[in-house]
């Protein structure tokens, strides 16, 4: 460590689709304080999460690993997980922050864990932030949204606040679990954690060492809940419906069946518009505790020694391709494209955007070389740092997105992306092609067309090679069931 390593603030979203960021592109959802983060650092136009589950996503944070190889690859103590608590590691990102001279610290969701000491029947070694090398918040599991855990139920009852939700008064159906909260924003989750993260910079600024904080929101993830002021925001905004919406999701083969909405025949529009609604307003909500916490290092003068990375763990359908619910089960952009910003405190880059495919993966590596650390060699991650400074930098041309289920239902599911190509293998389907450059929104399957053929083989070589390189176990079944 040297006196001038910088502070490292990683803003980890849960759920967050492109759709609303207002950095990447026309929307009617407002991000102000993410688009400013974009204005004033470098925004990663392709970036893709390791796997679009929240737990295997979160472990390739922490590993730089991709989840077949940290083994959390559904989300914990679900039924396809080979790991349920994550594992202690001297290459866990926080023990060599540590090594570096780094306090770590840690606010809201975990979700590697649920700090418990068996899982189905096996004796396990309870994961939890403290345990892990972080100090901060202890919430175990997924936390269904921090509503029930002990420290927020104590922040409301200090400040004299209520966590309710109003009975459902919009004119159509409640297609997803939305609602419009009774409280003020500081009642809110986000506003909570937000609260914490600013105390525990304050703490950490006393230290005499440089620090890195892990803030995580349980959202945009639904429950979708929002105060009246971010509600108001867009009940009079039109959503216009998804360019894919129309999709025939029914008539389509596919494990994405999984995850069509029960009612979907009878839906219309109107009705998941109105459930986007909420969604927005919950990210809008999340945009202002960010500004919160940035203008909080801007006052206490840390904004110009600390470095920002905000991202998100995966996408969400929220009734694309066809009334599509949640995530995973399917190769599409809008569960697996994510946002990935870096802001540095003296300008360098300010709103530049590079074009290079990037890897959830890529954030240990990144951090790690911020923090003037070096990685282990077996991680997956790449530092972004190289493709930062220069553009035309040497980079990989393609990537991989792994999905082996959730919900405690199981699945096989690889995306490869080359340029404008995307191929999807899923065990037990036929197999996925798509042209992102004619079809960006993924209508039109073109693995059959025989026009395709090369394209198809070329990518299923690809994937082999790709697995091989990365210690798959998938690759046997795949390259017996996909290569000549």
């Amino acid at each position: 460590m040297t006196t001038d390593s910088p502070d490292i603030l990683l803003i980890l979203t849960d759920q967050h689709r492109l759709s609303a960021v207002g950095a990447y592109g026309p929307t009617p959802c407002q991000t102000p304080h993410i688009d400013r983060l974009a204005a004033e650092g470098v925004r990663f136009q392709t970036a893709y999460t390791t796997c679009p589950v929240c737990s295997p996503a979160r472990g390739s944070v922490l590993t730089g690993l991709y989840p077949h190889s940290h083994g959390i690859c559904s989300n914990a103590h679900n039924l396809g997980s080979s790991v349920h608590e994550a594992p202690d590691s001297p290459d866990l990102l926080s023990r060599r922050l540590q090594d570096r001279g780094y306090a770590c610290g840690y606010t809201g969701k975990w979700h590697l864990g649920n700090g418990q000491s068996e899982a189905f029947s096996a004796r396990t070694d309870p994961a939890l932030p403290s345990t892990r090398g972080f100090q901060g918040q202890d919430f175990p599991g997924h936390g269904g949204g921090g509503f029930n855990y002990p420290d927020y139920r104590a922040y409301l009852e200090t400040g004299g606040f209520m966590h309710e939700v109003k009975p459902w008064s919009e004119s159509v159906r409640q297609v997803l679990p939305t609602g419009e909260l009774i409280g003020p924003t500081e009642s809110t989750v986000p506003h909570f954690l937000a609260d914490h993260t600013i105390s525990l910079i304050n703490r950490l600024s006393t230290q005499g060492s440089p620090y890195f904080v892990w803030h995580n929101f349980w959202g945009p993830h639904g429950p979708y809940f929002s105060p009246t002021e971010f509600v108001d925001l867009y009940r009079d905004i039109e959503i216009p419906p998804w360019p894919n919406y129309d999709w025939p999701s029914r008539e389509t083969p596919g494990p994405h069946h999984v995850k069509i909405h029960p009612d979907q025949e009878s839906l219309t529009w109107d009705e998941w518009a109105t459930a986007i609604r909420y969604y927005y307003a919950f990210t809008t909500l999340i945009d202002r505790q960010i500004g919160r916490i940035v203008e909080h290092l801007r006052q206490s003068d840390r904004l110009d020694r600390t470095i920002i990375i905000f991202a998100a763990d995966h996408g969400e359908t929220a009734g694309s391709h066809g009334g599509l619910t949640d995530k995973g089960w399917q190769h599409f952009e809008e569960i697996q494209r994510i946002p990935c910003i870096v802001r540095f405190p003296d300008g360098r880059f300010a709103g530049q955007v590079r074009e290079g495919l990037v890897s959830l993966a890529d954030l240990y590596p990144t951090i790690l070389d911020l923090a003037g650390g070096q990685s282990p060699d077996r991680i997956h991650g790449r530092s972004l740092l190289p493709l930062i400074d220069e553009p035309s930098t040497s980079w990989r041309d393609h990537l991989v997105v792994e999905f082996s289920g959730v919900n405690n239902l199981s699945a096989t599911l690889r995306t490869l992306v080359k340029g404008d190509l995307k191929y999807g293998f899923s065990a037990g389907h036929d197999d996925q092609l798509y042209d992102l450059a004619s079809d960006p929104y993924e209508l039109v399957n073109v693995a059959t067309e025989p026009s395709r053929r090369e394209q198809l083989e070329d990518a299923r070589q690809m994937l082999s090679d790709w697995m091989a390189d990365h210690h798959d176990p998938v690759r046997g079944i795949f390259n017996r069931t996909r290569l000549p």
